[in-house]
């Protein structure tokens, strides 16, 4: 089981906010340049599909890590 300090744990929370207002920010970004709906899906989709990957790996990284 992983423990987490006080500090890994505002990380975290600063982590998730950015990726909410990387994602929102680009979904803005496309309304505001008309992109149609298939290009959003995709471009959201690899960001979130990298953003998984990177939170997945720093998780594992600690569990193994500890």
């Amino acid at each position: 089981m992983v423990i987490w300090t006080t500090s890994e744990i505002y990380v975290f929370i600063a982590v998730i906010g950015m990726i909410v207002f990387k994602l929102w920010s680009v979904w803005h970004v496309s309304l505001q340049a008309k992109a149609n709906r298939e290009g959003r899906v995709i471009f959201l989709g690899l960001l979130s599909d990298l953003t998984l990957f990177g939170l997945t790996a720093k998780i594992y990284i600690s569990h193994v890590l500890s």
